[in-house]
Protein backbone atom coordinates (compact mmCIF):
# COMPACT_ATOMS: atom_id res chain seq x y z
CA UNK A 1 0.00 0.00 0.00
CA UNK A 2 3.00 2.35 -0.93
CA UNK A 3 0.88 4.41 -3.24
CA UNK A 4 -1.87 4.50 -0.79
CA UNK A 5 -0.38 5.08 2.81
CA UNK A 6 -3.55 6.20 4.17
CA UNK A 7 -5.63 3.17 2.89
CA UNK A 8 -2.71 0.91 4.11
CA UNK A 9 -2.81 2.59 7.84
CA UNK A 10 -6.65 2.57 8.02
CA UNK A 11 -6.41 -1.37 7.19
CA UNK A 12 -4.43 -1.34 10.54
CA UNK A 13 -6.48 0.60 12.44
CA UNK A 14 -7.64 4.23 12.78
CA UNK A 15 -4.61 4.24 15.63
CA UNK A 16 -1.51 3.82 13.02
CA UNK A 17 -3.19 7.09 10.99
CA UNK A 18 -3.76 9.08 14.17
CA UNK A 19 -0.45 8.32 15.50
CA UNK A 20 0.96 10.04 11.93
CA UNK A 21 -0.98 12.65 11.28
CA UNK A 22 0.30 13.64 15.03
CA UNK A 23 4.02 12.85 14.15
CA UNK A 24 4.04 14.18 11.03
CA UNK A 25 1.64 16.54 10.56
CA UNK A 26 0.89 18.43 14.03
CA UNK A 27 -2.79 16.76 14.52
CA UNK A 28 -4.63 17.39 17.58
CA UNK A 29 -7.71 16.19 18.70
CA UNK A 30 -10.62 18.54 19.08
CA UNK A 31 -11.10 19.08 22.20
CA UNK A 32 -15.02 18.63 22.16
CA UNK A 33 -14.49 14.89 21.50
CA UNK A 34 -15.80 13.01 18.44
CA UNK A 35 -19.33 11.42 18.25
CA UNK A 36 -17.93 8.30 16.47
CA UNK A 37 -14.33 6.99 15.29
CA UNK A 38 -15.82 7.53 11.61
CA UNK A 39 -15.93 11.62 13.05
CA UNK A 40 -12.60 11.39 14.28
CA UNK A 41 -10.70 9.49 10.79
CA UNK A 42 -13.18 12.33 9.04
CA UNK A 43 -11.20 14.92 11.05
CA UNK A 44 -8.23 13.23 10.83
CA UNK A 45 -8.27 13.43 6.80
CA UNK A 46 -9.50 16.83 6.62
CA UNK A 47 -6.49 18.46 8.72
CA UNK A 48 -3.67 16.41 5.92
CA UNK A 49 -5.42 17.70 3.29
CA UNK A 50 -5.72 21.23 4.70
CA UNK A 51 -1.91 20.33 5.33
CA UNK A 52 -1.18 20.21 1.87
CA UNK A 53 0.22 16.93 2.39
CA UNK A 54 -0.46 15.87 -0.94
CA UNK A 55 -1.85 12.25 -0.06
CA UNK A 56 -4.19 11.02 -3.87
CA UNK A 57 -6.46 8.78 -2.33
CA UNK A 58 -7.41 11.72 0.07
CA UNK A 59 -8.93 13.97 -3.18
CA UNK A 60 -10.76 15.49 -4.37
CA UNK A 61 -9.54 18.36 -1.85
CA UNK A 62 -13.32 20.05 -2.49
CA UNK A 63 -14.96 17.26 -0.65
CA UNK A 64 -13.39 18.72 2.08
CA UNK A 65 -14.06 22.18 1.99
CA UNK A 66 -18.26 21.50 2.64
CA UNK A 67 -18.03 19.51 5.65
Amino acid sequence: MEERPIIGMLLKNLGSLYEFAVREYGYEEDMRGYISKCHLCLDIRRHLVNSNAGFKELEPKEFYEHL
